[in-house]
Formats: C-alpha cells, structure tokens, sequence
C-alpha cells in the first residue's frame, strides 16, 4: 500500500489543470479524445446519469454554483471548464 494521499478522498482535486479536467469528463462520457469543442450530449451512449455525474463534478469537485436549467443550457466541454473555472 503506498503512503500517497488519494485526492478523490481528501478533496484537493478540482484545480484548474485543464487536461485533468478533460480526464475526467472523458471518464464519466466513457469516451477517448474528449476536447473542448466536444458537444457532450453527441457522444455514444448519453443519457442523464452521464448528464448527472457531469453536474455533481462541476459542483463537488470544481465549486460550480448552477442550476439544473443551466448545466442543460450548456453544449460543449468547453462551456464545462468555462463554469468550471478551467482556463484553456
């Protein structure tokens, strides 16, 4: 077992590393290649628990304050990290 911190569990992630947070949508959109033009509704296999884990994410892990009609205003991945406060 390594002594290392897991940040998932601590709570120090959210920072505003850009391919972090491409990682991480790519992870929850189960799809390679995620890019800020991305339109995230497109991808294979949406649906809203896809659309859910999106918005818990923006809220836990980077702080975003929105509501239900605006997370479904946003488009793109890059409208993501704009809320997010991800500069790209």
């Amino acid at each position: 077992m390594t002594s290392e911190r897991n940040p998932h569990i601590y709570g120090i992630i959210g920072g505003n590393d850009m391919n972090d947070f491409l990682d991480r949508v790519a992870n929850i959109l189960e799809t390679p290649g995620v890019t800020p033009e991305l339109e995230f509704r497109s991808v294979r296999g949406w649906g809203s628990m896809m659309g859910f884990a999106l918005f818990v994410m923006l809220e836990d892990e980077y702080g975003a304050k929105l509501t239900p009609e605006q997370f479904r205003e946003l488009e793109t991945v890059g409208e993501l990290m704009k809320v997010a406060g991800v500069e790209a």
